[in-house]
């Protein structure tokens, strides 16, 4: 420790999550590394959930922060963030895990470099039977390149040095949620590229009531256009997207297609991809498009229950 400073201090945002979070604690509790600090923010829940997490106050260093009004996990992220005492914040949702060891390398990739003040470590989205349904790809190229496209951060699993975290924080308009790590991770990147850590960080659970994929399409455009209006006002995040921003909002479009393909919009689909491909033509040549292609085949020819 730096004095009584821990090295890491956990923020772990939750809402009536009695049923995981107990989970996410244990994988905590079952790391080697112990330089670490864990700070449970508790939105309001009405469920066990503050009661559960306490439970872990004598096998950790804990301190949970209850919320009085429920607002949105930017808003418990941030709180987190204030009240720790870690020199490196670590962001874990409560229905997430961390892998054994995850703390330790990273506290390896900080001794090994003080310059890696911003960094993260792949992760892997299970089922409920722990098998691997999705590992987000980083993209080639740098990494500005890399967060044009999209978001391979995510939230469980992303380190940051506090300081420099508090400069940017997440944004807490309700209108990005569901975007507000993508938009809180591209203004911190344009200060301070991030780096990825070897080895795997977070494991994200896929569960019934995870949010991961059912915000409608139409959700997800205005959420985007939320999400671009206020990167590009902030001058130091427009010019950090200047260069890649025909890949940054064609990502968008087509990420909208999959969503829209995906819920049966077939021409809602068919027109943001033409818009993705106005923006940035080589999108057209990617595992993405193929994907896109199938599921439009399956609005065209559904398959037949028998």
């Amino acid at each position: 420790m730096d004095g009584d400073r821990p090295l890491i201090s956990i923020v772990i945002p939750t809402f009536n999550r009695a049923d995981h979070i107990g989970r996410c604690l244990d994988s905590v509790v079952a790391q080697s590394f112990e330089d670490c600090q864990v700070v449970v923010v508790d939105n309001a829940s009405t469920d066990d959930t503050v009661s559960v997490a306490g439970g872990y106050a004598e096998r950790m260093d804990l301190r949970v922060v209850v919320n009085e009004l429920d607002h949105e996990r930017s808003f418990s992220r941030n709180r987190g963030a204030e009240v720790a005492g870690g020199r490196y914040l670590l962001f874990l949702d409560s229905d997430d895990e961390l892998t054994p060891g995850a703390l330790e390398r990273a506290a390896e990739f900080m001794a090994d470099d003080p310059g890696n003040r911003f960094f993260f470590q792949i992760l892997r989205v299970i089922d409920e039977s722990g098998v691997t349904v999705y590992r987000p790809r980083v993209g080639r190229g740098t990494m500005d390149q890399v967060l044009a496209e999209g978001n391979p951060l995510s939230c469980s699993g992303v380190y940051v040095e506090r300081e420099l975290f508090l400069r940017h924080r997440f944004d807490e308009n309700p209108g990005l949620v569901g975007s507000e790590d993508w938009h809180c991770w591209i203004r911190v990147a344009a200060e301070q590229l991030p780096r990825i850590c070897p080895g795997d960080g977070a494991v994200l659970v896929d569960h019934p009531d995870r949010t991961l994929t059912v915000d409608p399409w139409r959700s997800a455009e205005l959420r985007f256009a939320c999400l671009t209006a206020g990167l590009l006002q902030e001058d130091a995040a427009r010019r950090f997207l200047t260069p890649h921003l025909g890949l940054f909002r064609a990502t968008q479009a087509h990420y909208v297609a999959v969503k829209a393909a995906g819920q049966g919009h077939l021409m809602a689909s068919v027109g943001r991809f033409g818009r993705s491909l106005r923006h940035h033509p080589r999108l057209l040549f990617t595992r993405r498009t193929a994907h896109l292609v199938r599921l439009w085949f399956r609005v065209l020819v559904p398959v037949k229950v028998r």
